[in-house]
């Protein structure tokens, strides 16, 4: 996965911007292996992923008061811009994610997120403030999850833009799960009707396929799943993040006639089926016991 890691990211970013489309009551947590398990043996002491670093240069890194996630920052794809996402809580919920890049004119995004008592995000707000009015634009996310209330099964974002009063674009995201992990998020992007509902006729269609998953633990799963949800919601080559296992394989296809792009991923695990690294250990993971 190292030396795939930017162009993995830049790969979704890219195209993902074409169309642009913890897991507990508390975010005072402890990691969930879910079925990435440690084979029955005694449970590793509780830690979170604390930095991604490829040949020793942060890629990815989280920080926290305590036990508490405070922020995360992450690399947004092969550019020199860092999106550094804040979470503000309310009764121990995160209730406000805001990330805000490090070049000067990135897209500021102010998200308020409501989360269940399982930590699933079921309502969210955003407001991207950018350096032009045209490009700006406030959304409102419908979530809807399976009857267990377990899998995310869609995602309806209705946008406002360029600082009309009136939703004018939609994206609406539909999951396909492999186990509990999501194998398939099918983004399409179109204008509303004169009614506000999609009109499908109008729509673009970017798929990102989450292939051959590993039955290890994800690292991303011992930080919020809220926050990982508001990324995706951003950066949809990421809605991975939110699943229990690691993908070995990453496949975006935009919009025809642009070509799809499949990228490999590799891991190294611990005793306890934490990944530690890439296959060629360029690229590797930190974490912090709690």
């Amino acid at each position: 996965m190292g030396k795939n890691y930017l162009f993995k990211i830049c790969a979704g970013v890219l195209f993902g911007l074409m169309i642009s489309c913890n897991n507990s009551s508390s975010d005072d947590f402890e990691p969930s292996a879910n079925n990435g398990g440690n084979n029955g043996n005694t449970p590793p002491p509780a830690r979170v992923l604390e930095k991604i670093t490829l040949n020793n240069n942060v890629q990815e890194e989280y920080s926290f008061n305590g036990s508490l996630f405070n922020k995360g920052m992450l690399r947004d794809g092969v550019t020199n811009n860092y999106y550094t996402g804040t979470a503000t809580y309310v009764n121990n919920k995160i209730a406000k994610i805001k990330f805000l890049g490090s070049i000067t004119g990135s897209v500021a995004y102010d998200f308020s997120v409501s989360e269940d008592s399982k930590g699933n995000v079921y309502s969210a707000t955003c407001i991207a403030t950018a350096a032009t009015a045209l490009d700006s634009f406030v959304s409102d996310y419908t979530f809807t999850y399976d009857a267990s209330g377990k899998k995310l099964a869609k995602i309806l974002e209705k946008r406002k833009v360029a600082g009309n009063t009136a939703y004018s674009v939609f994206v609406e995201s539909t999951f396909t799960y492999n186990g509990d992990n999501i194998f398939k998020a099918e983004c399409a992007k179109g204008v509303l009707t004169s009614t506000g509902a999609p009109n499908m006729a109008t729509a673009k269609l970017t798929v990102y396929s989450f292939q051959n998953y590993d039955s290890k633990v994800s690292p991303f799963s011992t930080l919020p799943k809220s926050f990982f949800t508001a990324w995706s919601l951003i950066r949809p080559e990421t809605f991975y993040r939110i699943s229990p296992n690691n993908p070995t394989s990453v496949y975006v296809m935009p919009p025809s006639p642009a070509p799809g792009v499949n990228t490999p991923m590799t891991y190294q695990y611990d005793g306890y089926n934490y990944p530690v690294s890439d296959k060629d250990q360029t690229l590797k993971y930190v974490y912090r016991t709690l």
